[in-house]
């Protein structure tokens, strides 16, 4: 009789072994990120990476609303090195007060930028101290009453002639 129960069990026992392997297989599909500003993966960020030339512009930060007021910005020494950074607008009106640049090297250059950009004034453009210098990070600190928005890109090689510079 033991005999019996246990062949009888079988086909359940089978049924949710099935069950619980497929629950595996159908496991959620990997989630891409939107804000192209932090990649948790090492192999698409070098993936994506190109040589730049002396004057190419690239793109640090995508349009970013000026209403948070203070936004931190990861460039890493794969960026390349930058003789400028430029403040775009890109809709609405902002209002750049500073902008800190931290080097790979640890060292800080923190610019008073204090200019108000929009379609008449679209950009800001502040000089690499003792550049061109790789950057880790920057820190752009914005007026949070506007209500417009910017972009941050990096002019790689040895441009100068910066209109904030220190």
């Amino acid at each position: 009789m033991q005999l019996g129960s246990f062949v009888m069990k079988l086909p359940a026992l089978l049924a949710v072994l099935l069950a619980a392997s497929a629950s595996v297989a159908t496991a959620e599909p990997k989630q891409q990120e939107n804000s192209g500003r932090v990649s948790y993966n090492d192999k698409e960020d070098a993936a994506a990476q190109t040589l730049h030339r002396d004057g190419d512009v690239v793109e640090l930060a995508s349009p970013t609303p000026a209403k948070h007021g203070k936004e931190f910005i990861e460039v890493g020494p794969d960026a390349g090195q930058f003789s400028q950074l430029r403040v775009d607008a890109h809709d609405g009106t902002v209002i750049v007060r500073r902008v800190r640049i931290d080097y790979l090297d640890g060292k800080s250059q923190l610019v008073n930028v204090d200019k108000v950009l929009n379609k008449r004034n679209p950009s800001a453009t502040i000089t690499v101290a003792k550049g061109p210098r790789a950057i880790d990070s920057v820190v752009v600190m914005t007026e949070r009453e506007t209500t417009g928005s910017y972009s941050l890109q990096g002019i790689v090689g040895s441009q100068t002639g910066g209109i904030a510079s220190r």
